[in-house]
């Protein structure tokens, strides 16, 4: 799945790269911009982003700082494990809900963006609920092991996980 959403958002950022390149050449050749860049930029754009943050979650590159939390002793980090879950949990659960929703009303009133080419949002919509999913999902489930792994460590030798 990782794979597949790289792709399409590899496609959908040469897509940009092609577009914009196009419109400044159409710029400087004919004097005039080419009609719905900007609403297939933003489109584009939404894309890349969002597929990427569901790829990137599901291959386990988000960068990521720990310099206060490494420190701490296990039950500290047990702790702050329960909190990520609890946050991840109903952030998640309220950005799925609410996206859901958007999604569902762009179908229900045949939503299409405000510029001259009028496009249909629904598609570009069902692709953020998708990767929000894909992403909190992935995110719960990894914060879910770790806590598993941490609360499982025992003291070993006077070292602790």
């Amino acid at each position: 799945m990782a794979s597949a959403f790289s792709v399409i958002a590899g496609l959908c950022l040469l897509a940009l790269v092609l577009l914009t390149v196009a419109d400044v050449v159409s710029r400087n050749v004919q004097g005039r911009s080419i009609l719905g860049t900007v609403e297939i930029s933003t489109v584009l754009l939404v894309a890349v982003a969002f597929l990427g943050l569901g790829a990137a979650e599901i291959t386990g590159k988000h960068v990521s700082v720990s310099l206060i939390e490494a420190r701490l002793p296990r039950l500290g980090r047990l702790v702050f494990s329960v909190l990520r879950i609890l946050l991840l949990a109903a952030v998640g659960s309220l950005l799925i809900l609410g996206l859901t929703e958007v999604y569902l009303g762009a179908v229900q009133r045949g939503e299409t963006t405000n510029g001259v080419l009028g496009l249909v949002t629904a598609p570009w919509k069902l692709i953020l609920v998708i990767s929000f999913l894909v992403f909190f999902v992935l995110a719960l489930w990894r914060e879910v092991h770790q806590f598993l792994v941490l609360r499982g460590a025992r003291s070993v030798s006077g070292v602790t996980a």
